[in-house]
């Protein structure tokens, strides 16, 4: 025998079982899988937000119209919510002003969603007060 290979027949036990046993693999694809549907659960909800933040936006801001008041600012934002299907938020939940001459838009919402067995998740979503700039003015 050379010397190479009486190296490799002394290899001790515990170099030899190094790696992945079955617990650590258990393991690792239980958390993966509870990653996995914390994700599954939050998604929809914030991609939700996403398209309600998306549709107050194009209201407000960068399509606003000549002279609109309150309540028709009001029932496009209603028709713009049921033509997107948003479910999360209803129009009674968003809360329309005017203030020193300009139309807020109060649309802060939360939303209560199961994760696991007796525990709820809650995303609140803060960053949804605009204010829309008179028409005419920048």
């Amino acid at each position: 025998m050379s010397r190479r290979e009486l190296q490799r027949s002394q290899v001790s036990p515990k170099r030899r079982n190094a790696g992945f046993n079955l617990w650590a693999i258990t393991t690792n694809l239980a958390f993966f899988g509870l990653l996995l549907i914390a994700v599954l659960r939050v998604a929809p909800d914030y991609f939700e937000y996403l398209t309600v933040k998306d549709i107050v936006t194009r209201a407000v801001i960068e399509q606003p119209v000549s002279g609109e008041t309150v309540p028709q600012l009001r029932s496009r934002l209603a028709t713009l919510l049921e033509t997107n299907q948003v479910r999360g938020i209803e129009i009674d939940d968003i809360t329309i002003y005017s203030e020193r001459g300009v139309i807020v838009v109060d649309a802060r919402y939360e939303t209560l969603f199961p994760l696991f067995w007796i525990l709820d998740g809650v995303m609140q979503f803060d960053d949804l007060v605009i204010e829309a700039t008179p028409v005419g003015h920048s």
